[in-house]
């Protein structure tokens, strides 16, 4: 009789841990989806990878609230994964208190004119994160991404996007115009100009060029057209 009882508590045991498991995977499951979905696992300077995931962002009364990829994308207008990417993988890392750090980067955009090109605009991009997974539901990884913006400013130009993302991909062109624009980024401020090395033939039509990095770009450059023209570049220091 005794023996019966023993077993009976051993599988009534059994169930509730059974019970409890099935209630954890549901629950992590569940952090996969709406606000906590994980859209991309981006690249890190620090430990492991930083998840970027849907969060939310509204205004209610004037007040605001959000993190995550939809507030970077509706507040703040950076619309590539990419271009979060490039700066969570940079060497610009700074705590801010408990697990939260604040990393950062620089886009900018020159005019070339007889091929110096020199700086026009240049943006610190700053990125947020939360290494914390307290508040990540039940995955058990960081909570991730809090926010993305342009210092100085709500919304970042579309060109800040389109800049880190191509460094990020490393499909960024290396050569600048004679003339027009062209863009670039890096992890430390951009130099405020610098000489083209390109040698095309001098035209009219305008050519956009996308780079980036840690460090500022440089304020002029030199090239062989002659034609007025417009560069961007990124960087992780501020451009010069």
């Amino acid at each position: 009789m005794q023996h019966g009882k023993t077993t009976t508590a051993a599988i009534a045991t059994l169930v509730l841990l059974g019970s409890a498991a099935q209630a954890e995977a549901i629950s992590a499951a569940q952090a996969a989806t709406g606000r906590y979905k994980i859209l991309k696992s981006l690249k890190y300077s620090g430990p492991g990878n930083m998840p970027l995931r849907q969060g939310y962002f509204k205004r209610v009364d004037g007040r605001e609230s959000g993190f995550g990829w939809t507030k970077v994308k509706k507040k703040h207008a950076i619309t590539k994964y990419g271009a979060i990417e490039y700066i969570t993988k940079g060497p610009n890392r700074r705590h801010q208190g408990g697990t939260s750090y604040k990393q950062w980067g620089y886009a900018g955009k020159y005019r070339c004119t007889n091929g110096t090109c020199r700086l026009v605009k240049q943006y610190k991009v700053i990125v947020a994160v939360q290494e914390s997974i307290r508040h990540s539901c039940r995955d058990r990884k960081p909570k991730g991404v809090i926010t993305g913006y342009c210092e100085g400013v709500v919304r970042c130009p579309a060109w800040v996007s389109t800049t880190l993302n191509k460094q990020n991909q490393r499909t960024a062109s290396h050569l600048a115009p004679a003339e027009g624009e062209t863009l670039r980024s890096g992890y430390k401020p951009l130099t405020e100009s610098f000489r083209s090395e390109s040698t095309v033939t001098a035209t009219t039509v305008d050519t956009f060029q996308h780079k980036a990095g840690y460090k500022p770009l440089p304020a002029t450059g030199s090239a062989a057209r002659r034609a007025e023209e417009t560069r961007c570049e990124a960087a992780y220091t501020p451009l010069r």
